[in-house]
């Protein structure tokens, strides 16, 4: 006899990034795709995850709405393909998130130089709001 599974305990921790800016936004995105590509080069994560998680239509979306530079939005299209890279053609995999890392890279080197601003991406939570 089955016993049944007990329910998933849900976590109530949240965490809330937030890019004010076109510049700050694609370079958030580009760092964060930039750690997904090594997460998946070191295989701490499948292509499936990857994709589901961050390289997926919704992002592609966002960053077409906010004119996001087009290297970027390049190299996130190619990168909402490495499912699809890895299920086709494994053997190719390797080069194509090389390639996206190399995109990802330059568009970095491409944007405004960094500035010190007071804005944090981590958003505090609203209890912890002054």
């Amino acid at each position: 006899m089955n016993e049944p599974t007990p329910p998933r305990l849900m976590s109530q921790e949240n965490l809330w990034l937030r890019a004010e800016g076109l510049v700050d936004s694609q370079r958030l995105v580009a760092i964060s795709a930039l750690g997904m590509c090594h997460a998946l080069v070191q295989g701490a994560v499948t292509p499936a995850y990857a994709c589901h998680q961050l390289f997926g239509p919704a992002l592609l979306s966002r960053l077409a709405t906010l004119k996001a530079h087009p290297e970027l939005r390049h190299a996130i299209h190619l990168a909402s393909e490495f499912e699809d890279v890895a299920d086709v053609a494994p053997a190719k995999l390797a080069s194509a998130i090389s390639e996206v890392q190399g995109k990802l890279l330059s568009v970095l080197l491409a944007l405004a130089p960094l500035e010190s601003t007071e804005e944090k991406w981590l958003v505090p939570l609203p209890d912890q709001q002054a």
